[in-house]
């Protein structure tokens, strides 16, 4: 096993700091929570709910500072201060669980996901003002590892295609257009509105 997949499952317990791990540990208690309080058939509200889950197990081992090329940083100091994408993640942990209860019905559900929400804002806020806040905007960013570029951007449009497909967005004759470069005929065209 190596070392980097090795120090990632050590760091899914209580580390050194443990007021971190155990507001990810109630962030994630209550998107599970969330996950089965919500009525069948919510699928978009599951998909989040799935996501923000995700998105804490990813913040609680320091993913990005071990799946991507950290320019010579430390990965957990390369996620915790230099990365944007982290930023973005604890921004999803705040916004999934309001987007959920703000589309249900559910007064239960409702309930958990403003708790969720605001669970998952104060704890994006307070990391921010602990650790992200005195770093340079120069020092912000990401690295790109050129070899592994063109396998994430074909991720990229197969999920896109997929999640276009599902949610039966606007598609051209069952293609998800990437670019459209000239006008299409009026023939050759279907339009499918949701």
């Amino acid at each position: 096993m190596s070392t980097d997949l090795q120090e990632m499952i050590n760091a899914l317990w209580l580390t050194d700091e443990w007021h971190w791990d155990l507001a990810l540990y109630w962030i994630i208690l209550l998107n599970v929570v969330l996950l089965f309080t919500m009525p069948e058939g919510s699928t978009l509200g599951t998909s989040l709910c799935i996501l923000v889950i995700v998105l804490a197990i990813i913040d609680k081992v320091y993913g990005f500072g071990y799946m991507l090329d950290t320019g010579g940083y430390d990965p957990v100091y390369y996620h915790e201060k230099i990365f944007i994408g982290t930023y973005l993640i604890r921004a999803g942990m705040f916004v999934g669980p309001l987007m959920i209860a703000g589309q249900t019905d559910s007064g239960s559900t409702r309930a958990i996901g403003i708790l969720g929400g605001l669970s998952g804002g104060a704890y994006m806020f307070i990391r921010w003002y602990m650790e992200q806040q005195n770093v340079g905007s120069g020092n912000i960013g990401f690295y790109i590892d050129l070899e592994m570029l063109p396998y994430g951007l074909s991720l990229l449009f197969v999920l896109r295609r997929s999640l276009c497909r599902r949610f039966d967005y606007i598609t051209v004759d069952g293609l998800v257009p990437v670019a459209v470069t000239g006008d299409l005929a009026a023939h050759d065209v279907e339009v499918k509105a949701a």
